[in-house]
């Protein structure tokens, strides 16, 4: 799979992780691409500050947060961990990434690639805390990802169901999964899952869905959902506490635990006036604890409006993006190449980079440009900031170098993504930066 898609309108800002690290939003993200932030990295921290994470328009496609299988050298993408974020009107609010993900325009069928097998049969340790999704289709999409902690999350309102998992292990606890219009949770091919001290209500197919699972533990949950528990006959080793029935209608009482959590048991059936039923009754359960992040985010970096070149050379305001990462990235933010070029000719042409993250730039961090495609043929194939020179953060670089125009005349696009190299690392930054040019 190949972030950004090579091919198709895909336009606008999104968050591309391509490196180890702690990572935060400083701002709400709206985003034009159809993912809104990529993690292809191992050992990542993403943390919200409480912000949220939505399309700028509706799109059935749309993903909030996208987990790559494998890293851009093809290991697993492990370790990675989601907290303090709100997630909305997506698509897909937290998609991450099996085997076979060609259910999107972008996506790809891996069951014969050898990295993509190794990489779905590793333990994977996603995380998520605190996080929302809400009003998505989908809420949490998990493909054979195992190990995965979900905490303190609310899931509400999906036009499909609130988290699905195909062919890993969960454990959730301490969440709700509410409102949404299929499954509060749908486990398939899953063995060893926990499921404990959750709210699962008003969820129209079931609140727990069953597929083919084993030696899986639902423990101490609210239900009230049109049907609680929808298990198929080959499913083995559940265990319910205490134990039911599959299909029947269950409701719960509350108990008061010592961390302050109302938790529940399960009764089956419900009693109504002597009589026992198959119908759910409303439960008046009150005092659940609020999972909503109460603390005010704080922006680490508000970044500033910078001057860019426009191709005529007189100094321009430019609407650089504002940066939401926190670390080292760069974003190209303007040029002065001309628009109209002769065929063969030489410009001296430079290129706006703007350090769009919270560390200053210093000479080992190696930031730059990159000529992408057949850019790389009409110039420098990398545009370096020059030695001893250190760009803070806020502040911006113009990178100086010769233009060769190709020689023969016709439309050009060309192509340049701000990066970091050396080390053994190379890490892109963003979205290519592309400019169309006529040559005479």
């Amino acid at each position: 799979m190949e972030f950004p898609p090579a091919v198709g309108p895909y336009s606008g800002d999104y968050v591309y992780i391509t490196e180890p690290g702690r990572y935060t939003l400083e701002q709400n993200v709206s985003h034009q691409y159809p993912v809104g932030v990529i993690i292809a990295a191992p050992s990542v921290v993403l943390d919200g500050q409480g912000y949220s994470i939505q399309p700028a328009a509706a799109d059935p496609a749309s993903v909030g947060i996208w987990i790559r299988l494998t890293d851009l050298s093809g290991n697993p993408v492990t370790g990675v961990t989601i907290k303090n974020v709100s997630i909305e009107d997506e698509g897909f609010g937290i998609y991450s990434e099996g085997i076979d993900s060609s259910i999107f325009p972008w996506g790809q069928d891996r069951t014969a690639d050898p990295d993509g097998i190794k990489a779905a049969e590793t333990t994977r340790n996603l995380i998520l805390s605190g996080v929302s999704v809400n009003s998505c289709h989908e809420g949490v999409t998990l493909s054979n990802q195992s190990d995965t902690r979900i905490t303190t999350t609310t899931i509400s309102d999906c036009t499909g169901s609130g988290v699905t998992v195909t062919g890993g292990r969960v454990d959730i606890q301490d969440s709700r999964l509410m409102n949404n219009v299929e499954s509060g949770i749908v486990l398939s091919k899953s063995s060893g899952s926990d499921i404990s001290s959750s709210v699962i209500e008003g969820n129209g197919r079931a609140g727990i869905s069953l597929d083919e699972v084993n030696g899986i533990r639902i423990l101490n949950n609210r239900f009230h959902n049109t049907q609680n528990i929808d298990q198929d006959n080959q499913s083995t080793d559940v265990v319910i506490s205490p134990p039911l029935e599959t299909g029947e209608q269950h409701t719960a009482i509350q108990t008061q635990e010592p961390d302050g959590w109302n938790r529940s048991d399960i009764l089956s059936p419900v009693q109504e006036s002597g009589t026992s039923t198959g119908k759910n009754q409303a439960n008046p359960i009150t005092g659940v604890l609020d999972l909503t992040p109460t603390s005010s985010p704080t922006p680490v970096l508000t970044a500033t409006p910078v001057v860019t070149v426009s191709p005529d050379n007189t100094p321009t305001q430019d609407t650089t993006p504002k940066t939401i990462m926190t670390g080292i990235h760069a974003v190209v933010s303007g040029d002065s190449i001309p628009k109209e070029m002769k065929g063969g000719s030489t410009y001296p042409v430079g290129l706006i980079l703007f350090n769009d993250g919270s560390d200053d730039w210093i000479s080992q961090y190696q930031v730059g440009v990159m000529a992408l495609d057949d850019t790389a043929g009409y110039g420098p194939a990398w545009i370096g900031v020059p030695e001893g020179v250190m760009v803070k953060s806020g502040q911006s670089q113009t990178l100086s170098f010769d233009l060769r125009a190709p020689s023969k005349p016709g439309t050009y696009t060309l192509k340049y993504q701000a990066a970091r190299q050396g080390t053994g690392v190379q890490v892109l930054f963003g979205r290519a930066y592309t400019k169309t040019v006529t040559v005479t």
